[in-house]
């Protein structure tokens, strides 16, 4: 992978999203917050999908991803991206699926280190009991994101 990154930003109801990609048009992050770059119009469609999520008119993503990750956080997010849109699975759970509850720890690490936000879909991971707990981007925005995928815009958690 190349270390450049071409860059878009849409504006959204969770503040401003920048989608970065690589030489080859793959998405390679994805943050909460303004940034400098060139455009791409790879990083063009995947900010105009992004933009599709928010408005509630796409639910699945078509975009190339290519997060960087130790080869446990690749398997983690490989789960993570099967969870369905409007649905949440436990650390646990993740874990009992990459071999057992001892990892779930590090499921949770691996969570954290996700660079792609929203297409690699962290933020439907929840504690045990179904809690919310840590997420980059701030807890706001995890339950934001969850209300919206479950059309429930005043969930409160």
């Amino acid at each position: 992978m190349s270390d450049a990154a071409w860059w878009a930003s849409l504006d959204s109801p969770l503040g401003t999203v920048a989608v970065a990609v690589n030489d080859q048009g793959a998405v390679i992050r994805v943050v909460f917050g303004e940034t400098e770059g060139q455009r791409h119009r790879r990083a063009d469609e995947a900010a105009k999908q992004l933009d599709q999520f928010f408005r509630g008119s796409r639910r699945d993503f078509d975009l190339e991803l290519e997060p960087v990750g130790s080869e446990f956080e690749q398997r983690v997010w490989a789960e993570v991206v099967k969870i369905p849109f409007g649905a949440t699975a436990t650390y646990g759970e993740i874990a009992e699926r990459l071999g057992g509850s001892a990892v779930a720890r590090a499921v949770g690490s691996a969570n954290a280190a996700n660079s792609i936000a929203i297409l690699i879909p962290c933020h439907r991971v929840v504690g045990a009991a179904g809690e919310l707990t840590g997420y980059a981007g701030g807890l706001w925005r995890k339950r934001w994101l969850l209300a919206h995928e479950s059309g429930q815009q005043n969930l409160v958690f």
